[in-house]
């Protein structure tokens, strides 16, 4: 069986506080979104890619040739903006993973354990947790597709999410990467700390 779960990976954003393309950050000897890509390819997720006005410079340094690749004409809408890109090509998906860019140490088993989560509760937003932390990527079943549409775009997804309480479910995973969001320069350092237990 197909699966019908499409993978979003957002990475329009301007990323000014990094003052550089967060894509195009380094962990190891790939890109962010390269690595990330890559992590949803191997476990042969359908790939859609949501870039901003930085997508010259990325598509320049980046393999797309796998996934399907977008652009977002207005990031500075928020990161909500970029999920419904992708959401309009979507609509007869099981579901969406929606993973950032700014979170490159998710593991493998993380998607594969909310994947998996998705096959036996369908209907609910799914969460991973780390040590009690609730991280990213988060997997919204088709059922939350109006809801994401109906989301004000200064409150994104997340306003589904705390909306809809009852119909969330965390999954907990052996995965600190999760909880890791690289926005500022001296944030870069948790990529040595944690990159190794990928």
């Amino acid at each position: 069986m197909v699966n019908q779960v499409a993978s979003i990976i957002l990475a329009a954003g301007n990323s000014r506080r990094m003052n550089h393309p967060k894509a195009l950050l380094r962990i190891g000897r790939k890109f962010f979104l390269q690595h990330i890509i890559d992590l949803h390819l191997r476990l042969g997720q359908e790939t859609w890619v949501v870039l901003g006005s930085q997508h010259r410079q990325i598509q320049n340094k980046i393999d797309l040739t796998q996934t399907h690749t977008l652009i977002n004409s207005d990031p500075g809408r928020g990161p909500l903006s970029s999920i419904l890109e992708a959401l309009h090509h979507l609509q007869d998906r099981d579901g969406i993973l929606v993973h950032h860019v700014d979170h490159p140490l998710v593991a493998t088993s993380t998607l594969q354990t909310l994947l998996r989560q998705h096959r036996r509760i369908p209907s609910c937003i799914l969460i991973p947790s780390h040590q009690g932390k609730k991280g990213h990527p988060v997997l919204f079943p088709s059922r939350f597709f109006g809801d994401l549409k109906r989301a004000p775009l200064e409150k994104g997804a997340r306003w589904v999410v705390r909306s809809q309480l009852s119909f969330q479910f965390l999954v907990p995973v052996d995965d600190p990467g999760i909880t890791v969001n690289i926005n500022l320069p001296e944030q870069l350092s948790d990529l040595s700390r944690i990159s190794g237990k990928l």
